[in-house]
């Protein structure tokens, strides 16, 4: 990648991600007012009567992620609440930690409860692929693999909406190792900031795949799907 288009890139990402990490040094970095919109925009978003009651319910966990790492926790218990009281078919365990007090999962798990991620992947059952991972768990060296799986699909899910990848900090040290995540983050920095994925990025993707790592060419589907979001 030319270093200018490196350096646009990063400073985009940047600005997208700054505030998020001014939020969780310190509560005083967002306004009352600003939660009270974001509170409004998410709950606009779940009052869509077109939403299928599975996306619906993952819209209001993501809501409750976000709200929770921006230590907002009183607020992130209201979209827990409403999530708990969607008619779903899905393991509430996530749900069922946030109202304890007891800790009740293994603090080293990135998963909420037993899945097998790949075939949710691979059956594209990207709801269910996120609403499994733990973000809080991403950052700990042995779920680093994680990383670039929760963002793919929370890019898919919530589009242009996410304002922080978990693979941002390691795609900065490095930006030009060949490796899959790297490749991957680069291409999510560059949806993010264009609204669209070019074929030339998702050539090279392919390509890196197809040559060095058969075992995850799964999730090639996963960034090729971007295109299909609505």
């Amino acid at each position: 990648m030319r270093p200018f288009l490196l350096l646009v890139q990063i400073l985009f990402f940047s600005l997208l991600t700054m505030g998020a990490k001014s939020h969780i040094a310190s509560n005083s970095a967002i306004k009352n007012k600003d939660i009270k919109i974001l509170d409004l925009k998410l709950k606009k978003e779940l009052s869509d009567k077109k939403l299928p009651p599975l996306k619906k319910y993952t819209f209001a966990i993501l809501a409750a992620r976000e709200l929770k790492q921006l230590y907002y926790s009183d607020k992130a218990l209201e979209f827990y609440q409403l999530a708990r009281e969607m008619k779903v078919d899905e393991n509430k365990a996530e749900i069922t930690q946030a109202f304890s007090k007891k800790h009740l999962f293994s603090p080293s798990s990135v998963f909420f409860y037993e899945v097998n991620l790949k075939a949710l992947l691979k059956n594209k059952s990207y709801e269910r692929a996120i609403l499994s991972l733990n973000p809080e768990k991403l950052n700990e060296p042995e779920n680093a693999h994680y990383k670039i799986i929760y963002d793919l699909l929370n890019v898919k899910i919530k589009r242009r909406a996410v304002k922080k990848l978990y693979c941002f900090d390691d795609y900065q040290k490095d930006p030009e190792d060949y490796q899959y995540s790297n490749l991957l983050c680069d291409l999510l920095i560059d949806y993010l900031r264009d609204g669209k994925l070019g074929n030339d990025h998702i050539k090279v993707v392919e390509e890196y795949f197809f040559k060095h790592d058969l075992k995850e060419i799964y999730l090639l589907q996963v960034a090729k799907d971007l295109k299909t979001s609505p």
